[in-house]
């Protein structure tokens, strides 16, 4: 056992370190086109919520700290170049404001860590019960863009991730754009409604690969060094996603990208 540990702590610090070369600092051309792309994203999503009693819960990007990747199509992205933003409904911020307060008060830790805050991806859906899952899929909307991408996956099946349907959409400035809904998990929990806009050279080229993918593939002309395309996830009931997409300018999102 002795002799395990060190080989152990080798292991660790190697893939560590391959995690970390996985990106490199962001050079001032970069960090200042993605700083370009954040700035209006900003400018068009919080200026443009659903109508209603939703305001901003959660924003996240990485100014000023920027670390990009190359790797493209890796399972682990674990750099900066992404930007998040949610919208609750205020009654539904409240309520986990109240459940939050009142752990605090009898120091219920666990509640505290689990209602204090959403993150924008639907892990949050595998932890809760079919009730609280339905209830926070019609009060939470999360708007997730990954930057520079090299697929776009509608289906992988590595990941249980299996579309019960999809379609492509019209949307002014945006060259594809598509509605998805996703099958329910295994424990039955269904997945909201995605409604995805891309942006850049994307093209309408669904493709199958061996493993089971149903991907759409990217062509990038200058080699990713700075923002070439956006993938912009809505995740939200499909008439509140349909509100976001008209209200927001696509084509001045689409300027901002490297041409």
């Amino acid at each position: 056992m002795k002799k395990l540990l060190p080989i152990l702590l080798v292991i660790q610090i190697v893939s560590l370190q391959q995690l970390h070369a996985q990106c490199d600092p962001a050079t001032p051309q970069q960090n200042a086109a993605y700083e370009k792309v954040v700035k209006e994203l900003q400018n068009q999503f919080r200026k443009n919520p659903p109508s209603g009693d939703w305001k901003i819960f959660d924003e996240r990007s990485s100014l000023g700290k920027l670390e990009l990747s190359d790797e493209y199509g890796k399972i682990f992205r674990i750099c900066g170049d992404r930007y998040d933003l949610s919208f609750q409904r205020t009654s539904a911020a409240n309520q986990q404001k109240a459940r939050a307060d009142s752990a605090k008060a009898i120091g219920d830790t666990i509640t505290q860590q689990q209602r204090s805050f959403v993150m924008s991806t639907d892990s949050v859906y595998k932890e809760s019960d079919p009730n609280r899952a339905s209830d926070m899929a019609q009060s939470t909307v999360d708007i997730n863009v990954e930057m520079n991408a090299g697929n776009y996956r509608v289906e992988e099946p590595i990941s249980n991730r299996f579309a019960a349907s999809y379609k492509v959409i019209p949307v002014n400035g945006a060259p594809l754009a598509l509605q998805i809904l996703l099958k329910p998990n295994d424990a039955g929990i269904v997945a909201r409604p995605e409604t995805v806009v891309l942006l850049g050279n994307w093209k309408n080229n669904l493709q199958k690969n061996p493993r089971g993918d149903k991907l759409y593939h990217y062509s990038y002309k200058k080699g990713g060094t700075l923002i070439e395309n956006l993938i912009v996830t809505i995740k939200a009931p499909v008439d509140v996603a349909n509100e976001i997409v008209r209200k927001i300018d696509w084509q001045a999102l689409s300027n901002t990208l490297t041409k």
